[in-house]
């Protein structure tokens, strides 16, 4: 069965999981202390996957051998991915990720302002630049565009200030970033097309969305928005027992 054919037959057949909470942008704290996160081990994949995620070039959080895919679409000028990433990643790392249960693959998601698309290929040109070498500094500079975003609108997100934002993080060459964007922006355009289709498909319409996968039993399940870790943990105990 065909990666389409496999996700056109769990939706029709109602095989998505319902997890608890629907959408959930939350304006409660979960209770995290606002640390970000730096995963124990990432890798990168040439793989597309059983749920027809193209993993190639994607920053991949956890093990590669992790039983549970957490498909995380997000966007560096949303302001709850910023929640999550701040509130609720820090817990899931450390009590999902770290510990070989599951692994989270960053997605870009453009759909906030003009400069959405212009940031996720800064997020995948400097992933391309270090995931061999030192894929820490992506995490690091992933945090530090998060920081970069304003109280209101998306007025901040320009070239300068990615610029800035990649030229101050330790391990990332800034030069190497911009002839990447210059030379590969249409081949990653089209990569964040086809993964922003299988979103979609899911019923994803916005950012922070998220699709868990079993690997093994093919089970799947979506939710959307800045959930609290009390919700993901959950998640991802259903479709790990499904």
């Amino acid at each position: 069965m065909s990666n389409i054919t496999r996700r056109r037959a769990l939706f029709a057949g109602g095989g998505m999981l319902a997890f608890g909470g629907g959408v959930g942008y939350v304006a409660s704290r979960s209770g995290s202390s606002e640390q970000h996160y730096v995963p124990a081990t990432s890798h990168g994949s040439t793989e597309t996957t059983g749920f027809g995620v193209d993993l190639a070039g994607r920053p991949i959080a956890g093990e590669r051998d992790a039983e549970v895919d957490i498909y995380y679409w997000t966007d560096y000028l949303c302001p709850f991915c910023e929640r999550f990433e701040t509130e609720t990643l820090p817990e899931i790392g450390r009590n999902h990720l770290d510990t070989g249960d599951a692994r989270l693959v960053v997605l870009s998601y453009p759909n906030i302002g003009e400069y959405s698309m212009p940031a996720a290929l800064w997020g995948r040109c400097v992933w391309s630049q270090v995931a061999d070498s030192d894929p820490d500094a992506f995490w690091n500079w992933h945090s530090a565009a998060f920081d970069e975003q304003s109280e209101s609108g998306t007025d901040w997100a320009d070239d300068e200030t990615f610029t800035q934002v990649t030229e101050r993080t330790d391990g990332v060459d800034a030069s190497a970033a911009e002839t990447c964007r210059a030379e590969r922006a249409d081949s990653i355009r089209e990569s964040v097309d086809a993964n922003l289709a299988v979103a979609q498909e899911a019923g994803i319409q916005g950012t922070p969305g998220f699709v868990l996968y079993n690997r093994e039993s093919g089970a799947a399940g979506k939710m959307v928005g800045a959930h609290p870790y009390e919700n993901f943990a959950d998640a991802i105990d259903q479709v790990t027992e499904s």
